[in-house]
């Protein structure tokens, strides 16, 4: 019998859309009062729960007294309910007979419910079937760990309550596993970050989804550490009452915090803070509970399937040492008493973190946390910390390792200097992260372009295997931001200063203070070409060298740019960014590059030490590229070298050593220092060759000794340098000393090498670049190619990284640049010197 319309006319009385009725109304000025967001999810699964019970007593009932019955599940379930959030409902059935007489009920139900105006997400689903353990039906049972009876057949109710547990027995770990999957998806969907600049406080990680995973897991598995309930509960009533005001505002499910809801909130009667700062800064601490436990709970349950990965466990696990611990690819600490008696262990643990890219166990993590006051006071006090600083920072997991002390709230204890970006949103700005975040994630783009397979990547890759320090650059990147937190002035004099504050603190040496300096100095330089110039002009490549300064300067400066473009969002370093930025190294490159012959020092600056006058004609370059300190040492060694015609000093530097030479010039004298090197079984990483307008060469030579031959036998060191004397007097052959060594491997090869000359470079001489693989004695090889061919070498700059060696020269043939007759078998001999 069809009793829908009787149905419809019986109901409509009682069903009062929700909206509309005195009790939201009320239920949304207690809220703007209190901000109290149980009272509003209380109050709102009251009205709910009467009208579901109302609409199903008239329209399910009547038809299906016995046999079904209606369940609130999900976050009605659980009586969280917000203001316009879906409601979700099941309707359970004995078993299928019932399905015939439920359908015309049942859409009446489902249609007073619309119009009573709860958004509904419903469900029928036979006992059976709920009991029942599908893949493809994984979502639905998780949705039943969160049931509630409303109305109908309550035996039904309990016949499912008490057979739960044996599915759950039988099925937990699975439900676990899902849950963990779809947790690192969403987690990834925002970048594994909590820290955005407009978070959404329910799918964000950090958010009301994480804290329902705690839940979850825990009840999934008893057995395991349970999380800390009362913080979280606390974070969890913060972030429920920051819902429930975006969807008042909104007048619907809105859950994103953005900058408008953000000035909003400021000027509520239950808001306390003073400042969008402050407010923003009390919701990310709250945030960073739910999310740590959410993490913690993820690395706890997370299963790795594969024997393979088992057995890299295994290998993993022999890592350990004295101090730490690997376990389940997971870092424990052996003495956690260690952390109070000695606090720089936390240092050791970065640096293993760096080097072997382990994160902390949760157990960990939370030793860490309890250390914070400790080692906050350690790293107050100046002491010389750069040496174990830099090692971290120049590891292939650099990255991680930082990450893990923001993980802990210990970032700011070994930088102080950071505090004032933690957290901070800038609402002008259009990052899609806070400064702290943006930060990090620009060390961790610099990290990724190591091993990077993106082809469109591949040149910047390239270039970051040629920077010198990476340690440097990655200090730089930590401080670039960091004076955005100011209150007023220039942010980028404001990084300047925090970062020289932090290197005084740390002992950073004055040398690569300046080259810290200077990249937080200069880091907007290449970015506001590429947004505001015309690459292609001249006088922007001129005024970018002369900015600039040196290629070294250069290269870090493009990674740097890089890696601050790459953090504004995932999206934001575009193919056309990529070529721009790439453009512009170039360009500036060329520059650079050309200026080592045409730009002279004419006129040697008043406020070198010394008596510097020696240095006039040589490249401007040298300038840029040396100290104060280097010049003095040069002036010395000038003076030095007046009576004899030569002097000569070797210097350890870390991991090398730097041999500089000066001399009266000769034919081949060059080749002849690189021959004299590579007789002793030292490989050359970096040279430097300059002559003035008075026919005295300075030649600097950084070389590694594999065979620790000047470490283990000190008399070598005395008997290179008489070498060095003996060839730059003409009295020893530099060919001779490397006929006896052991040739190349010519069978290894990498890529092709390359030779390019450009005439245009200069009016005196020809540029030649050549990138090759490098070896031993190649660098002797190249410039007696040249000097073989009566060709007079003026300017060199080498650099070498990994096994690629880029070599740049200027050459002359009787004081005329190269012809093209003679480039052309230049370039087939230094082909083959390759």
């Amino acid at each position: 019998m069809d009793r829908s319309g009787d149905i419809a006319a019986l109901s409509l009385p009682g069903l009062e859309r929700l909206q509309s009725s005195a009790e939201w109304r009320q239920i949304e000025r207690n809220f703007f009062d209190s901000g109290n967001a149980a009272s509003v999810q209380a109050g709102l699964c009251d009205q709910i729960d009467a009208i579901a019970m109302e609409a199903y007593r008239a329209s399910i009932e009547p038809v299906l007294p016995q046999g079904a019955v209606m369940l609130a599940t999900g976050g009605y379930g659980r009586r969280e309910t917000f203001p316009y959030a879906a409601v979700d409902i099941l309707v359970l059935l004995e078993g299928e007979s019932a399905w015939v007489s439920l359908r015309e009920p049942l859409a009446e139900c489902v249609r007073l419910l619309w119009d009573a105006g709860l958004r509904l997400n419903h469900t029928v689903r036979t006992l059976p079937e709920c009991l029942e353990f599908r893949e493809q039906n994984i979502d639905f049972s998780i949705n039943l760990l969160d049931l509630r009876y409303l109305a109908g057949d309550a035996a039904l109710h309990q016949r499912l309550a008490g057979k739960w547990p044996a599915f759950l027995e039988k099925h937990g770990s699975k439900l676990s596993q899902h849950l963990i999957q779809l947790t690192r998806v969403r987690h990834a969907r925002y970048q594994n970050t909590l820290h955005h600049r407009e978070p959404d406080v329910k799918e964000s990680p950090g958010g009301l989804r994480d804290f329902h995973l705690v839940g979850f897991l825990s009840h999934l598995s008893m057995e395991r550490a349970q999380p800390d309930y009362s913080q979280l509960a606390e974070a969890s009533a913060f972030l429920a009452s920051i819902r429930c005001f975006l969807h008042y505002q909104a007048n619907s499910d809105r859950n994103a915090l953005d900058i408008e809801a953000q000035e909003k909130l400021l000027v509520q009667p239950f808001t306390r803070a003073a400042s969008n700062t402050e407010w923003m800064r009390e919701y990310f601490e709250r945030s960073w509970v739910v999310f740590n436990a959410a993490r913690r709970a993820l690395d706890s349950f997370e299963k790795t399937p594969s024997s393979l990965a088992g057995n890299l466990r295994d290998w993993r696990s022999r890592l350990s040492n004295s101090e730490f611990t690997v376990s389940r690819e997971q870092l424990l600490l052996r003495n956690t008493a260690q952390l109070d008696s000695d606090p720089a262990v936390v240092l050791r643990l970065l640096e293993f973190i760096g080097r072997h890219g382990l994160r902390p166990a949760p157990e960990t993590e939370r030793r860490l946390e309890a250390a914070h006051g400790v080692f906050a006071a350690y790293c107050a006090q100046p002491r010389p910390l750069w040496g174990t600083i830099e090692s971290i920072l120049a590891l292939p997991h650099a990255a991680l390792a930082i990450r893990a002390l923001q993980y802990t709230g210990l970032l700011t204890a070994l930088f102080p200097e950071m505090t004032n970006i933690t957290d901070l949103v800038q609402p002008a700005s259009e990052d899609r992260y806070t400064a702290d975040e943006k930060t990090l994630m620009a060390l961790e783009r610099a990290t990724e372009l190591r091993s990077t397979a993106d082809p469109a990547r591949q040149r910047f890759s390239q270039l970051s295997s040629e920077l010198e320090n990476r340690a440097m650059l990655a200090f730089a990147l930590l401080f670039q931001n960091t004076g955005q937190g100011g209150t007023g002035g220039n942010p980028v004099e404001g990084s300047l200063a925090l970062a020289r504050q932090a290197m005084e603190r740390i002992r950073v040496p004055a040398e690569e203070q300046r080259d810290i300096d200077f990249m937080i100095e200069h880091q907007l330089d290449l970015a506001e070409v590429m947004s505001g110039r015309d690459v292609d002009d001249p006088a922007t490549s001129r005024h970018l060298a002369e900015r600039v300064g040196t290629i070294e300067h250069l290269k870090l400066l493009t990674i740097l740019t890089y890696s601050g473009l790459a953090a504004l969002s995932p999206d934001a370093m575009t193919p056309w960014r990529l070529e721009r930025l790439w453009r512009v190294y170039e360009v500036t490159r060329h520059e650079l590059t050309r200026e080592l012959e045409t730009d002279r020092i004419q006129e040697v600056p008043g406020n070198l030490p010394g008596r510097p006058a020696f240095l006039k004609g040589f490249p401007v370059r040298y300038l840029r590229a040396h100290s104060a300190g280097d010049v003095e040492q040069h002036v010395r060694l000038y003076e030095e070298s007046r009576p004899t015609g030569v002097a000569v000093q070797l210097d350890r530097i870390e991991g090398a050593y730097r041999l500089t030479v000066i001399a009266r010039d000769m034919p081949a004298l060059f080749a002849s220092f690189s021959g004299a090197i590579s007789s002793f079984g030292l490989d050359i990483l970096k040279a430097e060759a300059f002559s003035n307008a008075r026919g005295i060469i300075l030649d600097t030579f950084v070389f590694a000794d594999p065979q620790r031959t000047l470490e283990l036998n000190p008399p070598e060191s005395e008997r290179l340098l008489d070498l060095i004397r003996r060839v730059a007097l003409g009295k020893t052959d530099g060919q001779r000393l490397l006929r006896d060594r052991a040739q190349p491997d010519l069978k290894r090869r990498g890529a092709p090498p390359l030779v390019h000359f450009d005439s245009d470079a200069c009016e005196t001489a020809t540029l030649v670049e050549i990138v090759a693989e490098d070896r031993p004695g190649l660098l002797y090889n190249l410039a007696t190619v040249f000097s073989s061919t009566a060709c007079n070498i003026d300017v060199v700059l080498i650099d070498t990284k990994g096994h690629r060696a880029i070599d740049v020269f200027y050459v002359a043939h009787d004081g005329q640049k190269l012809s093209p007759e003679l480039q052309a078998a230049l370039k087939e001999k230094l082909l083959a010197a390759c």
